[in-house]
């Protein structure tokens, strides 16, 4: 007997694993979900959109450390303990069984990797796939995640030594690019699209926030700027523009005088409700959300605008890889989509 075991820490990939379980590739006897989030906000959104009805089993290994205090020694406690729970599970899994899992730049994807000999699929977990794609390098991954106390606590209890079997790996993503070296299985949220309920669109415009000031990728001040000049372009326009802060990030970041809308659930989710009211227009910078929103859009009903930045606007992180993303939007030539430069709102 067949059986499918999705491990998941984001909405996003959440969202892809629903969509693998409903693709006809990997049918099964039993699709059981282990979702490994330890985030509060995580886990509160993922409880919002999971739905018993798909699933076999739904588990929450690591729910218990989501207040879990950071020091060295209850950092250490809690990796042993994470991987007692993990383990139990992974004992469960059988060679023949599928293993979903979101995202291969964790030291727990390492530790999966040495623990079973099931194939592998790796859920789709944003524009950083795009990359991945191309090159996987592992000594930049195992450098990240070395660089952190926690990082090589989980190395020495896990005893990772940072090695893959291609053979069992295979990536699942919506992202068909010419140049893909990883094996792939390409999906079109075929499923998910179906699930779309549609409303009337009101005249105005979603921006989606980023975590830029959070993950220390641009300065406060700048990101502000940006998006109140942003703001002020399609106002202009006669919309009525409002920000959505992501889930990672705090109200306290943005300025008192913006319209909000906050969801307890990823923003892509809002099209399968239709209580919700939509937007003619969805814009951010470079995020996924944007992409996969549109994907899901079969009829084009909405517009979606990416605004460009230079490398001048950012700390110190490379602009090649978030250009490498819009290159990619660019290539897929949708009418409704639209790359615009911030010099637009700067003259």
């Amino acid at each position: 007997m067949k059986r499918n075991y999705y491990f998941v820490r984001t909405p996003l990939q959440y969202l892809n694993a629903l969509e693998a379980k409903n693709n006809a590739l990997f049918k099964a006897k039993e699709h059981h979900l282990i979702l490994l989030s330890d985030f509060h906000r995580t886990i509160s959104q993922l409880e919002e959109i999971v739905e018993k009805r798909h699933w076999s089993s739904i588990n929450y290994p690591w729910e218990a450390f989501s207040k879990s205090k950071n020091n060295p020694f209850f950092n250490a406690l809690n990796v042993f303990k994470r991987k007692l729970r993990l383990d139990t599970i992974l004992s469960k899994i059988n060679a023949t069984d599928s293993i979903f899992w979101g995202n291969i730049h964790t030291n727990w994807f390492f530790y999966l990797c040495k623990k079973t000999a099931s194939t592998i699929y790796i859920l789709d977990d944003g524009f950083v796939t795009i990359n991945t794609l191309k090159k996987v390098d592992l000594k930049e991954i195992k450098a990240t995640l070395l660089s952190s106390k926690v990082g090589k606590i989980e190395r020495f209890i896990l005893k990772i030594n940072y090695e893959i079997d291609w053979d069992k790996l295979y990536f699942f993503t919506n992202f068909n690019t010419d140049s893909n070296v990883q094996k792939t299985i390409i999906h079109d949220y075929s499923f998910l699209s179906q699930q779309f309920k549609l409303t009337n669109l009101t005249k105005s415009i979603y921006f989606i926030g980023q975590p830029l000031i959070f993950q220390r990728m641009m300065k406060k001040e700048v990101y502000i700027s940006l998006v109140e000049s942003i703001f002020k372009y399609y106002k202009a326009k006669g919309l009525n523009c409002f920000y959505v802060p992501h889930r990672s990030t705090t109200i306290d970041y943005i300025p008192n005088h913006w319209q909000t809308k906050t969801f307890n659930k990823p923003i892509e989710s809002i099209l399968f409700d239709e209580e919700i009211e939509k937007p003619q227009l969805f814009a951010s910078f470079y995020s996924s959300a944007l992409y996969n929103i549109a994907m899901m859009d079969k009829n084009s009903l909405f517009k979606f605008d990416y605004w460009q930045f230079d490398k001048k606007d950012l700390l110190d992180v490379p602009i090649e890889k978030i250009n490498e993303a819009l290159r990619f939007v660019q290539s897929q030539a949708r009418e409704n989509v639209t790359i615009r430069h911030k010099s637009l709102v700067d003259a």
